[in-house]
């Protein structure tokens, strides 16, 4: 007993004299390991204290309360993941051939950084992996020419290519998320909008999920309205910026929607949303590529200045407790309309998922099933998933996803895509994609 309390005033003025920091943690365990050599400490005693002061300086930084460390940099997270992905793309290129076959290797690595500089502020920064890409310009008589250089806003995958060549890390977002109180929420920067709860669809028909927008954003809760809680997003993007243009190209969006749990267990959410274009006139390809919009002279044929879309979720959940492998199931879908052209303006998708409501650990799992049609002139062809038939309009398929948690953030991803063209002559792709997803 004597030894015990000897020890207690030991580490006591040990953890005061090092401000009880993260950074000192390692000093305190050796001046334990040392009571122990010495008889002064039996194991488990020991093991107790520095569990009990590991938890102390955990605790101490999570309240910013260590005098040795800035309040900021005690507030700040790193994190990040890796994916390694093995793919199998077939394609028919031609009524009179069988068609290609590519398998590939790729790799994703993502790393962030977060930190609140005060209580309403919060300051994100990340790195990604990122490869060049084609760009396709067609002028009017004359055969469409193919360009290299290009950064993909849409993937940040490294294909294992050219001789163990080293890749690109670029920035993949850099944004501050300022909350006015618990109902208003405004960010700026370069962000994903979905991931940052400023904008919610259900499936990839429209946004690729590794875009991340430019501009500014905001996010209005209002609880009890109706019979249900009501959400607005707004917000302006910055589509491309030119010196020789007298205005940017931009784009505006707005959103209104509610969520409803008419019984319990059960989740509807639905919203609809507008989006608007700035300066559109000159009709100038986005990212400088063709991808089913219909062209003219390097320059859109219709209007995407007015475009109406829709999304909706029913969600129902099993207790928590419950045996059952099934956790949730549910039912989703998109729609987006475009007005100015008469014909090939429209777009949905649809599916059902059903396991676990998120895939974070060993014997977790979900599957996912859609189907998504999306007509030449419904939406931009430089946004939607580009996995799916390249990334463009004027395409149909099915799309199948089975995510299997493996370990404490590690999961095994399996997806299979089948797709056509919706209108023209149909040349089938299938791609089956593998992935080992590794999260920090």
């Amino acid at each position: 007993m004597r030894n015990g309390v000897l020890a207690v005033f030991l580490l006591w003025g040990a953890a005061l004299s090092l401000g009880v920091s993260s950074a000192y943690a390692g000093e305190v365990d050796l001046l334990v390991q040392k009571l122990v050599e010495k008889g002064v400490l039996a194991p488990n005693e020991a093991q107790i204290l520095m569990d009990e002061t590991r938890q102390d300086v955990a605790k101490q930084n999570a309240k910013g309360a260590n005098d040795m460390l800035p309040s900021w940099i005690q507030t700040t997270k790193l994190k990040g993941d890796l994916r390694l992905r093995y793919q199998s793309q077939q394609k028919k290129s031609s009524t009179s051939t069988g068609g290609t076959v590519r398998n590939r290797g790729r790799i994703r690595y993502r790393l962030g950084l977060e930190t609140k500089p005060n209580e309403k502020v919060t300051v994100a920064a990340g790195l990604a992996s990122a490869e060049k890409i084609s760009s396709t310009s067609c002028a009017a008589g004359s055969a469409c020419t193919v360009s290299n250089g290009v950064d993909d806003s849409r993937s940040t995958n490294l294909t294992m290519q050219n001789g163990f060549s080293r890749g690109d890390i670029r920035l993949d977002y850099a944004y501050a998320d300022y909350k006015y109180n618990s109902s208003l929420r405004m960010i700026g920067g370069k962000y994903n909008a979905m991931g940052t709860d400023y904008l919610w669809y259900t499936s990839d028909m429209l946004w690729d999920s590794d875009i991340n927008q430019e501009g500014a954003s905001v996010h209005a809760d209002f609880a009890r309205v109706l019979l249900g809680d009501a959400f607005v997003n707004a917000g302006y993007w910055v589509l491309d910026e030119s010196s020789s243009m007298a205005s940017d190209l931009g784009m505006y969006y707005a959103q209104a929607g509610m969520v409803f749990e008419p019984i319990e267990a059960v989740n509807f959410k639905l919203a609809g949303t507008f989006y608007g274009m700035q300066n559109d006139d000159s009709g100038s390809l986005i990212d400088g590529r063709v991808s089913g919009n219909t062209v003219a002279s390097s320059r859109y044929v219709y209007d995407f200045g007015n475009i109406y879309a829709g999304s909706a979720e029913l969600v129902y959940s099993w207790p928590e407790e419950t045996s059952s492998p099934i956790k949730m199931v549910g039912l989703f879908g998109d729609y987006v309309m475009n007005p100015d052209p008469n014909s090939d303006n429209t777009g949905y998708a649809a599916g059902l998922k059903i396991g676990h409501k998120k895939v974070s650990g060993a014997k977790t799992w979900q599957f996912k099933y859609q189907y998504v049609r999306l007509a030449s002139d419904a939406w931009l062809d430089a946004f939607p998933d580009s996995d799916r038939y390249s990334g463009g309009t004027n395409i149909k398929g099915n799309e199948l996803i089975l995510d299997i948690g493996l370990a404490k953030n590690v999961s095994l991803g399996l997806d299979y895509y089948m797709s056509d063209v919706l209108k023209g002559q149909s040349y089938p792709e299938r791609i089956f994609q593998a992935d080992i997803n590794l999260k920090f």
